[in-house]
């Protein structure tokens, strides 16, 4: 018997086998600039069955972004859980984003310790098939503040050494939801550099969830944004894929808003990417209309962030594909050689004629 036929006849094993032409899933997080960060498309976001996070450092709105997901993650009839290692959940806050707080449907995990996220996660799992573990989410609020049963153990023994196995347990519980195959979403802090040194965006504990994450997106800092009449509407922040499968890493670089008001802007962040290509034309400073709809009238800045404006750019003009192949690696050809470079060193190919060894050296005598 073939051995991939062995493998389909083991029931966990087949469950490991990965489809070739398998169509990744997306949980928008309800913002396109940000749906762009993770994955390159306006109609993506993070993929079902992927770690992916968010760092940042605190006031950037991060909060927001996993709550947006964890309500769009409920619409597409997802099991959904929260682990709260920070003790921050907000129920009256959840409810006002349209969140639904059932506990039944929402059980709402308050603990920072290790051990104890690790049987949670094995909990979750039950006996679902794969397919039902990638449709099982989990928002995650966050990695910075988790705690080992070494550090528990050292406080009650009023000891007052460092834990320096941490990043080895916080190693292991990334390594617990990548083999779990659920969607984990990460809030999570960057480490603030005072001194200049070093990364200044560094996020802490372990190497292995930088590794097991499907894409990052790491937030570097915010500005205020006002109205023309000078109102403060809301705060701008900058950000940029730090990792990614979807997006090019490093260089995919936007902005996304939060608003005065409480929440996020969905339309924020494309305006430079319109411009770039076309089907959005500024009528003079500050000023922007559509260029294929007929007679367009401009409006202000002020007034474009609304689907109003924003729907029928993507309906009508060719601007999605436009930033899938800016954002990522369609259409892009890899520069990987047709042939192995050993044969290539060992073909008779590519011969060249040799200067002379004799007359070298005469001529420097």
């Amino acid at each position: 018997m073939a051995v991939y036929d062995k493998l389909l006849k083991d029931k966990n094993l087949s469950d490991k086998i990965i489809e070739k032409n398998k169509t990744w899933e997306y949980i928008s997080t309800g913002v396109l600039s940000i749906n762009v960060l993770h994955s390159g498309k306006v109609t993506g976001g993070i993929r079902k069955g992927t770690i992916d996070q968010i760092s940042a450092d605190s006031s950037l709105g991060k909060s927001f972004i996993g709550l947006s997901i964890l309500k769009n993650a409920q619409k597409k009839g997802m099991d959904c859980y929260v682990f709260d290692a920070e003790k921050s959940f907000d129920y009256e806050w959840a409810d006002a984003i349209g969140i639904d707080t059932d506990p039944k449907k929402l059980p709402v995990l308050q603990t920072a310790n290790i051990t104890m996220l690790k049987k949670a996660i094995r909990v979750c799992m039950g006996n679902k098939d794969r397919k039902e573990r990638e449709n099982t989410f989990i928002l995650f609020d966050s990695w910075g503040t988790l705690i080992s049963d070494v550090l528990v153990k050292k406080a009650e023994e009023a000891s007052e050494t460092k834990d320096m196995s941490l990043p080895v347990w916080k190693n292991e519980l990334a390594n617990h939801m990548k083999d779990s195959d659920m969607t984990f979403y990460v809030v999570n802090h960057v480490y603030d550099n005072t001194g200049g040194i070093g990364d200044p965006l560094k996020v802490p504990g372990g190497k292995r969830l930088y590794f097991n994450s499907n894409s990052i997106v790491m937030c570097s800092g915010k500005s205020k944004d006002k109205k023309s009449d000078g109102f403060i509407k809301g705060h701008i922040i900058k950000a940029f894929n730090h990792k990614g499968r979807g997006a090019v890493e490093k260089t995919t670089k936007l902005k996304y808003r939060i608003k005065h008001t409480g929440g996020l802007d969905p339309w924020y962040g494309l305006l430079d990417d319109a411009l770039d290509h076309g089907c959005v034309v500024k009528a003079k400073p500050g000023w922007y209309n559509r260029s294929f709809v007929k007679d367009d009238k401009a409006k202000r800045e002020d007034d474009i962030y609304n689907a109003e404006f924003w729907v029928p750019i993507f309906k009508n003009t060719d601007f999605e594909d436009y930033l899938e192949k800016k954002y990522t690696f369609k259409d892009r050809k890899i520069d990987i050689s047709d042939d192995d470079v050993l044969d290539q060193i060992n073909s008779d190919d590519y011969e060249v004629e040799l200067i002379n060894q004799e007359t070298v050296e005469n001529d420097v005598e």
